[in-house]
């Protein structure tokens, strides 16, 4: 599992990644779809992690 500062570095990594390839081979790249697909797991792994922050915080107070 990823820390969430480190996880939110590598989803600015991949996400200039993406973009870069994008604008050299195309939207519909087969390496820009790859890193697309990479960085919506990224976006989830980080977003599931704060769920559960909120939701242990909760449960605390």
């Amino acid at each position: 599992m990823l820390v969430n500062g480190t996880i939110v570095t590598r989803i600015e990594t991949v996400r200039w990644k993406m973009i870069q390839s994008g604008v050299r081979f195309g939207l519909s790249s087969p390496a820009t779809i790859q890193l697309s697909k990479e960085l919506d797991a990224l976006i989830n792994i980080h977003q599931r992690n704060d769920i559960n922050k909120t939701t242990k915080n909760k449960i605390v107070q």
